[in-house]
C-alpha cells in the first residue's frame, strides 16, 4: 500500500514497510547517513567542500552539481513538467527545478528519494514529487502529460530498456521529449582499461559477458522500436556522469579537444594506451561518434525541427569557486557565455570591459580580440539566461594545435617562432608601466615571496594572463585571434608572467622533449630563473583564487585513492624483476630464498 506524507513543501510517497538501511550495503548505508548530515546542515554551495572533505564516491555521485551538466545547458521552457527516473538523492532535479520546472522524480533506494525530498524541502509547494518505489509501482499514478522525462542509465536488459522506453512515450506529450543519457559499449574508455560500471570488471560489455549495453545503432533501433520517430545524439566527455563537453553531430571535437581521460571515480583502471592520442587518431579518421565514451540522445515523437536544441556544443569550467563557474555554448554560429550560478553575473559582465581595454592596448598589434557583445535581458540569450556574453564563432587553427603538428614533424623552430611572435606582441602593448604591489595584486595571486624581484618588471596596465596558444586562433590571412579573455586584470601584472604561463602549459603538454624544458624556454624567451620562481608562487595564488580554495572534481581520483595500472610500466618492472632473479639463481641466493619462503608459508 503507498504512503503519502509531506517533507517541507515536497510530496513524497513510499511504499508501506520500507527498509531502506536494512537494504542497503554498510558502504551505501554508511554514505546515506552522511550525505543526510551535508544536506540537514549546509547549503547547496557548500556541497563541494563537503564532498571533498569526506572522499567518498557515492557522496560524490549523489550531490555533485556537476552531475547536472547532462542536463544544465537544455532550454526548458520555465514550468514544463519534467518527469525523472533514478533521481537519486536530486543531484540533476535540483538544476531542472532551478529552471523553472515542475519535477516528479522515482527513485527506488528509499533513503536516496528521502534525501532528495529534504534537500528540495524548501521548494515553492507542488514544485517537487517524489515516488521511493520501483517505477512499476508508481508507473500508474503518473500523469500522460510530461513535458519531458529524463532517463541517465538504460537498464542493462534489453527486454527491460525496450518496455521502459514504450512505457515513458505514453506519459509525454506529443510533441515531449526525452532526455536519454548512457554508456556506449564501444567506448574508447572501456578500451583502454576502465572497467564496465554494471559489473566492474574489465571489458564485459565489450564481450558482452554478463551484461547488456548499447552502441549508437543499437540505441537509435531500441527508441525506433519503442516508437521515438526522431532522434538527436550528443556527446559528452569525458563521460554521462560528469560531463565537461558536450559536443554534437553538428559539432563534433578537433584534434586536441579531448585531453581528459583520467576521470575513473567509480573504480580502479588499466592504462593501456594514451586516449588522448587514440582519440586524435579517430577523429581523424571520423569515426568518433562510434567510439565515444557516452552517448546522450533527444528523442521525440513531434517535429524535430521545432525540439531541436539550439545550442550545437557546450564546455563547462565548473571547478571554480561559484563566482567564476562558466558555461561556454555554440548557438546560432555565435559563441556564449553564461553564468552558472546567479554569483557569476559579475565575472561575465567584466568581459565587455575587458574586450575594450584590451583591443586599445594592442591596437597597433597584429592581435584581434574577439568582439563581446553582452546581454542582460533573458529574452536576447538563446537559453534564457539573464547575463549572456556573446562572441562572434572565429573559424581557424589554434595555435597550439599548429605547435603540436610542428612537434610531431621535428620542427621545433617553428614553435619558437610563435612564440617569439607572441613574445613580441605580449612585450610591445602600448600602456606599459612598472611593477606595483596593489591590494588586487595580492588578492588575486596572494602574498607572493620574493616580491623584489618584480620591482623592476614590465607591466601591462591591462592584462590578460590567459594569453595561452589554445585561446589564439590563426585565420586563412593569418590574423591572429584572441577568443578568450575572462582573465583579465587592470592593475600591473608583470608581462613577463603572461609569458611565463604559455610556456608552462606548452612545457606540460611536451614533458618528454628537453628542448622544451621550462629551462630551456625560458632562456629562449629571457627571463630569468629567480623570476620564474616568482612566477610559479603566483601561479598557485590564482589557481587558489579561481577555485575559491576547493579542490576541483577532476582531482577526485586522487582523493578517492582509485588506482592506475600502466600495463607498458607494469611489464617493465616484471622483466627488471626476473632479471634480477635470474642473477640471483646464479649466486645460490635465489635457492636459498625459495627454502625461506617454503618455511614460512608451506608452499
Amino acid at each position: 500500500m503507498m504512503q503519502k506524507e509531506k517533507i517541507g513543501n515536497v510530496w513524497f510517497y513510499s511504499e508501506s514497510g520500507e527498509t531502506a538501511d536494512t537494504a542497503m550495503p554498510p558502504d551505501i548505508q554508511q554514505a546515506a547517513r552522511q550525505m543526510e548530515e551535508i544536506i540537514r546542515s549546509c547549503k547547496e554551495e557548500d556541497y563541494h567542500a563537503q564532498i571533498t572533505e569526506r572522499r567518498n564516491y557515492t557522496v560524490m555521485y549523489q550531490l555533485a552539481e556537476s552531475r547536472a551538466n547532462i542536463v544544465e545547458w537544455l532550454h526548458i521552457p520555465e514550468h514544463a513538467k519534467v518527469l525523472e527516473l533514478g533521481a537519486g538523492c536530486g543531484a540533476i532535479a535540483s538544476a531542472l527545478l532551478k529552471k523553472g520546472a515542475g519535477v516528479t522524480c522515482q527513485e527506488e533506494n528509499p533513503a536516496f528519494a528521502r534525501l532528495n525530498a529534504l534537500r528540495h524541502q524548501r521548494l515553492e509547494d507542488g514544485r517537487l514529487t517524489v515516488y521511493a518505489m520501483p517505477y512499476e509501482q508508481c508507473e500508474p499514478h503518473l500523469a500522460d502529460d510530461y513535458d519531458m522525462a529524463v532517463l541517465v542509465q538504460l537498464p542493462a536488459a534489453h527486454g527491460e530498456a525496450q518496455n521502459l522506453l514504450r512505457n515513458l512515450r505514453r506519459h509525454l506529450k506529443p510533441d515531449g521529449i526525452l532526455v536519454l543519457a548512457t554508456e556506449n559499449k564501444f567506448g574508447l574508455k572501456y578500451w583502454a582499461g576502465n572497467k564496465e560500471p554494471h559489473t566492474h570488471r574489465y571489458f564485459s560489455g565489450l564481450e558482452q559477458d554478463g551484461v547488456c549495453l548499447y552502441s549508437r545503432t543499437g540505441i537509435q533501433k531500441l527508441l525506433a522500436s519503442a516508437g521515438f520517430g526522431w532522434q538527436e545524439f550528443y556527446y559528452p566527455y569525458p563521460g554521462h556522469l560528469f560531463a565537461l563537453d558536450i559536443f554534437s553531430d553538428r559539432h563534433l571535437p578537433k584534434k586536441g579537444d579531448l585531453a581528459y581521460s583520467i576521470a575513473n571515480y567509480e573504480d580502479d583502471r588499466l592504462i593501456l594506451f594514451d586516449e588522448q592520442k587514440v582519440f586524435d587518431s579517430i577523429i581523424e579518421e571520423g569515426q568518433f561518434p562510434f567510439f565515444s565514451n557516452s552517448y546522450l540522445c533527444l528523442a521525440g515523437m513531434g517535429s524535430p525541427d521545432k525540439q531541436c536544441q539550439e545550442t550545437v556544443y557546450a564546455r563547462y569550467a565548473a571547478d571554480r569557486s561559484r563566482k567564476f563557474a562558466v558555461r561556454t555554448g555554440i548557438a546560432g554560429g555565435r559563441v556564449w557565455k553564461y553564468p552558472i550560478y546567479p554569483e557569476g553575473a559579475a565575472h561575465i559582465l567584466h568581459m565587455e570591459q575587458a574586450y575594450q581595454q584590451l583591443s586599445r592596448q594592442y591596437a597597433h598589434t597584429g592581435l584581434k580580440f574577439n568582439r563581446c557583445i553582452m546581454h542582460t535581458a533573458a529574452s536576447q540569450a538563446p537559453d534564457g539566461k539573464a547575463v549572456a556574453a556573446e562572441f562572434e564563432f572565429i573559424h581557424g587553427e589554434a595555435l597550439q594545435e599548429q605547435a603540436r603538428q610542428a612537434i610531431a614533424a621535428g620542427s621545433l623552430k617553428k614553435v619558437f617562432d610563435i612564440l617569439h611572435q607572441m613574445v613580441q606582441y605580449i612585450r610591445n602593448g602600448r600602456n606599459s608601466r612598472p611593477f606595483e604591489m596593489t591590494p588586487e595584486f595580492r588578492s588575486v595571486f596572494g602574498e607572493t615571496a620574493q616580491a623584489s624581484v618584480l620591482e623592476h618588471a614590465a607591466c601591462s596596465g591591462v592584462s590578460d594572463i590567459d594569453l595561452i596558444l589554445p585561446n589564439i586562433l590563426v585565420a586563412d590571412d593569418g590574423t591572429w585571434h584572441v577568443i578568450d579573455y575572462e582573465w583579465t586584470f587592470f592593475f600591473p601584472v608583470p608581462q613577463n608572467f603572461m609569458i611565463y604561463r604559455t610556456l608552462f602549459f606548452l612545457h606540460q603538454e611536451n614533458p618528454q622533449h628537453k628542448e622544451l624544458s621550462m629551462e630551456a624556454l625560458l632562456q629562449e624567451t629571457g627571463i630569468p630563473a629567480q623570476e620564474a620562481q616568482v612566477y610559479e608562487q603566483m601561479e598557485q595564488g590564482f589557481q587558489q583564487y579561481v577555485t575559491g580554495g576547493l579542490v576541483p572534481y577532476r582531482e577526485m581520483v586522487n582523493l578517492l585513492e582509485r588506482r592506475f595500472m600502466n600495463i607498458a610500466a607494469l611489464e617493465a618492472e616484471y622483466d627488471r624483476v626476473m632479471a634480477e632473479n635470474e642473477l640471483l639463481k646464479g649466486k645460490g641466493i635465489w635457492k636459498a630464498a625459495r627454502k625461506i619462503k617454503k618455511k614460512l608459508t608451506g608452499n
